[in-house]
């Protein structure tokens, strides 16, 4: 059926009746014919109660699984619920991403090979400078051996470094959600196993930095002109960038050179940095804390720095990854997050500042430097103050 602007419509019909099935058309007025249509096929069939939309496919050029995904948004399973994992806009989604969008053909070969060896460039400096400092400090530790006894800070320290542990804590839930993101991102192994430099593009008229230019639609005069100067441009559609050419291999190395030294560097630095919270002088103590939460931020500050704002934009509006929760994940995440993922950072802390102050005096352990450093003038002078 194809309605005009001036109230007219073209009806294309197939009559079922045995072996004399034929197609005729019919044009006819739209208010006149549109409402028989339906009064006699969908409503006909819905009054009577004979409608059964999840027995029909209406769409036949639909393949098994597209077929599958259209009936989910209409059919949602009660049992459960679909979430999203998004791509970091950072430099570690950056090193993910990028690559697989970047297509030779459009972005040629000098843009391909520039962009990935400054991405695996700009990740390997991150690495290197965490790294860097995190083995500074332990050396810095070991040269203030026995700062951490001092009377009267413990109190101080134990808010320290609960601001520091919740602060390293945040960082390692974006570690685990990246990784959680590696391994539910669905696999392409149609086209082999390096999908890299050939874009994630359907239609191939996108890469990662540009984007293809068509020709003209006609050979006239002043195409011609147009083409030559190069300000005949045919109108793009909106390209979002997604993981659909992820493979195996891909995945692989991300996982080993991205999601694990990642993670390992978090806790390296939860240790060391705290010990180094643990042995400031209580001056400096508070501005040590906020010194060392900076470390585990590199990596943003770099792909802000370098990085062109096309590129973020993409990053932002790429396509996340769909899975499936159950009552039971979510029940998990609930309590391990509001209750259980607090209380760790409450016991890690006061078990970082007790295993400091184990190798003090016998008056200068946790228990006993606790109650040496209450005093309760502090809390009525920071109160008569905020009055």
């Amino acid at each position: 059926m194809k309605c005009y602007p001036h109230g007219f419509t073209y009806v294309w019909y197939r009559s079922r009746s045995g072996l004399h099935a034929h197609d005729g058309q019919v044009y006819a007025e739209a208010t006149l014919v549109v409402p028989l249509i339906v009064a006699q096929t969908f409503a006909a069939r819905l009054h009577s109660g004979q409608w059964q939309p999840q027995d029909r496919i209406f769409n036949k050029a639909f393949t098994a699984s597209e077929l599958e995904q259209e009936k989910k948004k209409v059919f949602p399973d009660v049992g459960g619920a679909t979430e999203t994992l998004q791509v970091p806009c950072d430099l570690y989604g950056l090193f993910v991403a990028e690559p697989l969008q970047l297509n030779v053909r459009i972005d040629g070969y000098v843009i391909f090979f520039l962009e990935m060896i400054r991405t695996v460039f700009f990740l390997a400096v991150n690495f290197g400078i965490q790294l860097m400092y995190v083995t500074r400090i332990h050396k810095i530790n070991r040269q203030n051996e026995g700062a951490q006894c001092e009377p009267g800070k413990a109190y101080l320290q134990l808010v320290c470094i609960f601001v520091f542990a919740t602060s390293i804590f945040k960082e390692l839930r974006n570690c685990t959600d990246f990784l959680d993101l590696l391994i539910r991102c669905p696999v392409r192994e149609s086209d082999g196993y390096v999908r890299v430099g050939v874009g994630s593009g359907c239609d191939g008229k996108h890469g990662a930095v540009l984007h293809s230019e068509c020709e003209p639609s006609s050979s006239s005069f002043r195409d011609r002109l147009f083409k030559l100067a190069r300000l005949y441009r045919c109108e793009q559609k909106d390209h979002l960038w997604s993981l659909g050419s992820m493979t195996g291999l891909w995945k692989l190395v991300c996982v080993i050179f991205v999601a694990l030294p990642r993670i390992v560097l978090c806790l390296l630095l939860l240790k060391v940095a705290s010990g180094f919270i643990a042995r400031s002088t209580e001056e400096s103590m508070v501005i040590d804390t906020v010194a060392a939460l900076f470390i585990s931020d590199i990596g943003t500050f770099m792909f802000h720095a370098f990085t062109t704002n096309s590129v973020k934009n993409n990053l932002r509006r790429m396509l996340p990854v769909e899975f499936t929760s159950n009552n039971c994940a979510r029940l998990l995440s609930f309590f391990l997050v509001n209750f259980v993922l607090p209380i760790i950072t409450v016991g890690l802390s006061v078990a970082m500042v007790w295993y400091l102050r184990s190798h003090c005096g016998p008056d200068q352990d946790f228990t006993s430097a606790l109650r040496s450093s209450w005093d309760s003038s502090d809390i009525l002078a920071v109160a008569v103050f905020t009055s």
